[in-house]
Parts: structure tokens; C-alpha cells; sequence
């Protein structure tokens, strides 16, 4: 059955795996729906369902979004605070949680209501909208079924690059993990719900007819596939996953983005250096037990360190991620990262300033901490000449040192230098810009 609305999913900078999901989702039931990524082109829908990932989209695109026309509807990890969302963006509509059952709701009540506004919706859950200056938020939408049909796929996603990835695909949602940082188990909760291997395998096959080539597995930590219980990895489901997909891909074409340091085996590692590029990605984030603890991250140091040599053991190249300028992080507690990170000696390193998301721990905490307490907001002295904050001096302190210590160094050029200094000043840049907007009073 095709129906006469014209549908537009758009992506602002990437091809994610839920603007996929959805636009396939729609094309099913039977509209007109077109992808469509970035905002180059001229947008000419009744409804356009528009996929944010991250609360910097929320102050990048509101001059982008204010030129579209048709009914406006948002949807995505940004939507942990609806009310934000319709704060900062000239948007009709926000679907609040998970979206696949929401968005038939929506476009089924529109297509019976021409020209709804945001109050016809209030008694359709899952969404959020303003009625005059008031935000209604009618409940968070019901968790989708994981039994999926099959994602849209652009016809240049073969020119995708996400870390190295043309497509994310994922495998699983939720996490039992309780990380003060992280939007996933808040956004898809703490039980771990797994695709069927059988739905999965058949994704994989329709990405690599329509010209992927390279894929990543996502859905939050990978080895929680076919996991109940945190702590109590299914080995066997998760090795299978591995495996199947590797022989649909062969295995340099098959990434494991990330894994935490608790949740490994020798069978894990040996089928990650069997059935994929050979890469692992850990969650390390501090050298600071006190840090650790106090991010909820559920490891210690000794964990991460014992999980970088199992890794080794297997031949993995490992790689890691820190995160700087916690709230409560002191200097001895970054003199631990710079330590631990010394003594691991990864093959690569990414370094990042905690950035709050509203509705986590961690974006709660940096709302009730004042600017002055903030040392995003303290000025360096170490780097006064390049107008660095503590936190941006700690960031490009531990990029420099992780160019020295890694399994292959690298010499500090003056150019790779002012790389360094550029992208701590972008990322302090981003995340003060996030900070003062979570922390202004939003009308409710």
C-alpha cells in the first residue's frame, strides 16, 4: 500500500544506524521515504524525522533546521531531555525514547489529522512537544521488538567512514553498566535485549549487496551479545556472532568498537584475533581507582591492566580511551593516568574532556557545579600563551605523552603539536558550549 505522505529522515554528518533502521522502518509500512544526509540538498517532505546523536547538534543546526519546511520531528540519544531539545530547536515534535513504535504512531495519526500541532499529540506516548511555553512529555515510548526487517541503505554508503566503518550495525541494546557518563543505559536501559544471529546475518547480507564493505558491530559493549546477566558473559553467542558476520565479511572487513575490560575471556580475545581485524577498543578512562569509582565504572585499574595483557597474549592490537577533567578529578589522580597509560604502552589512544549528557550522572553533576568550580572554566597557566582551560592543558598533556608511549612513538613535530592544540581548543570550545546550555534554566 503506498500512502501519499512524502517522508524525509535526515542525518546531519553521518549515516547513523538509527536513521537507517527508521527509514527502512517507514519505507515498510508503505511511504514515500527518502535519506538523506546533511543539508545540502533542498528538503521537500510532509514530515521530516530528523536524527540527532549528540547535544552539540543541538546550538550547530538551529539555523539549518529553521529553513525546513514540513512537520519537524526529532529523535535520536538527544532526546534524554526532550525539553532541551525543544528549547534550542525550532522543531514540532520529540519522540522520547526508543522510536520504532512511536514514529508508526505519529505518522499514522498524521496522515488521519492534516496540519496536527504539538497538543493534538497528548495523548500519544512517547513524544514530547510544546503547548505555548509549557513542555508536555506524554511518557517515554515502549521498547521496540529487536526481530527487525531491514534497514534502509544510501546508495554512497560505501564512502562512509565512521572510525573506520562504512556501517554500524546493531547486534544488541542495553547495558547492565552504570558508567555516570554514558546516555545508553539511560536511553535503552540496563537489561541487555540481543537480535536474533538469523536477523543479523540477513542485515549483513543486504548492507554488503547495496556496496558496504566494512562493518562494526555496535550496541554498546559487544561481548554483552546473547548476555542476561552482567558479569555473566554468554562466550558461545557472542563468539558465534563473530564468526558468522566474519565469514559474510572476511575478517579485516569486521571491527569490535568497543569491549569493557571486565567482560572478556581467552575465547573472546582468540575470536576477535580470529574473525576480525584484530583490534580491540577499551573503556579505560582514568588511572585513578578514586576517579573510576567515582565515574561508576564498575573496573579498576588492575582490571585494565590485566585485560591489556590478556589482549597482547591473543596478539590484539589494543587501543583505549581516557577521559579528562572528571568532576572531582585532582592532579594526582591525572598524574595516575599519564602513569597507567605510560605503563600500557597501547597502539592507540583517544583523549577526550568529560563531556556532560543531560540526563546521566555526569550531566547532572556538571549542572549543580558552579563555573568557577568547573575546570573547563580555570585558566592554565602552564600554556597561558594558548589560552588553554586546566581541563584542555590535562587533555593535550595526555595526548603528547600518549604519541611517546605508545607500542610504536611517534616524534613531536611542531606540526603535530599545533594538531594537538587545535583539537583540545575544539573540544573545550564544544564542551563549554554544552555546559552553559545544560546549565541554563529551561521553561517547563
Amino acid at each position: 500500500m503506498n500512502h501519499k505522505l512524502n517522508v524525509t529522515v535526515l542525518t546531519p554528518e553521518f549515516y547513523s544506524y538509527g536513521a537507517l533502521l527508521i527509514s527502512g522502518l517507514i519505507q515498510r509500512y508503505g511511504y514515500n521515504v527518502k535519506l538523506q544526509k546533511g543539508f545540502d540538498q533542498k528538503i521537500e517532505a510532509d514530515i521530516v524525522f530528523i536524527s540527532l546523536q549528540s547535544t552539540i547538534h543541538l546550538l550547530n543546526y538551529q539555523e539549518e533546521l529553521e529553513n525546513i519546511d514540513g512537520f519537524k520531528i526529532v529523535g535520536g540519544p538527544v532526546t534524554l531531555s526532550p525539553e532541551l531539545v525543544l528549547e534550542c530547536l525550532p522543531v514540532d515534535l520529540v519522540v522520547v525514547g526508543e522510536g520504532e513504535n512511536t514514529i508508526y504512531n505519529i505518522i499514522e495519526f498524521f496522515e488521519n489529522n492534516p496540519n496536527p500541532s504539538g497538543p493534538d499529540f497528548k495523548h500519544l506516548p512517547g513524544v514530547a512537544f510544546k503547548d505555548k511555553d509549557k513542555t508536555i512529555v506524554t511518557g517515554k515510548g515502549s521498547l521496540a521488538s529487536l526481530d527487525k526487517h531491514l534497514s534502509m541503505v544510501p546508495e554512497n554508503i560505501s564512502s562512509e567512514n565512521i572510525r573506520g566503518a562504512n556501517v554500524y550495525l546493531e547486534t544488541h541494546r542495553g547495558c547492565p553498566g552504570n558508567c555516570g557518563f554514558c546516555g545508553v543505559p539511560c536511553f535503552f536501559g540496563r537489561k541487555v535485549r540481543s537480535r536474533p544471529l538469523e536477523d543479523i546475518l540477513k542485515e549483513v547480507k543486504h548492507f554488503l549487496r547495496n556496496g558496504a564493505q566494512r562493518i562494526a558491530i555496535s550496541g554498546g559493549t559487544g561481548s554483552l551479545y546473547g548476555s542476561n546477566k552482567f558479569k555473566n558473559v554468554d562466550d558461545d553467542a557472542f563468539v558465534e556472532l563473530l564468526r558468522e558476520i566474519s565469514n559474510l565479511t572476511g575478517p579485516k572487513n569486521l571491527t569490535i568498537p568497543d569491549i569493557r575490560a571486565d567482560l572478556i575471556s581467552d575465547d573472546i580475545f582468540e575470536a576477535i584475533n580470529k574473525y576480525t581485524n584484530g583490534w580491540v577498543f577499551f573503556g579505560i578512562e582514568s588511572g585513578s581507582d578514586r576517579v573510576l569509582k567515582h565515574m561508576k565504572k564498575g573496573i579498576n585499574v588492575d582490571q585494565i591492566l590485566e585485560a591489556v595483557h590478556m589482549a597482547r597474549k591473543h596478539n590484539i592490537k589494543t587501543a583505549g580511551s581516557f577521559i579528562v577533567a572528571y568532576p572531582g578529578e585532582e592532579e594526582e589522580d591525572f598524574q595516575d593516568t599519564i602513569d597507567l597509560a605510560d605503563e600500557l604502552m597501547l597502539d592507540d589512544y583517544f583523549i577526550s574532556i568529560a563531556e556532560p549528557i543531560p540526563g546521566t550522572d555526569l550531566g547532572d553533576e556538571i549542572l549543580n557545579l558552579s563555573f568557577e568550580d568547573n575546570i573547563l572554566f580555570q585558566k592554565s597557566q602552564k600554556y597561558l600563551k594558548h589560552d588553554l582551560s586546566i581541563a584542555e592543558e590535562r587533555a593535550l598533556d595526555l595526548m603528547m605523552e600518549s604519541y611517546i608511549f605508545r607500542s610504536y612513538p611517534v616524534p613531536m613535530t611542531q606540526t603535530l603539536l599545533k594538531n594537538l592544540i587545535d583539537e583540545v581548543k575544539s573540544q573545550g570550545k564544544h564542551i563549554k558550549r554544552v555546559t552553559e546550555l545544560i546549565k541554563t534554566p529551561i521553561k517547563k
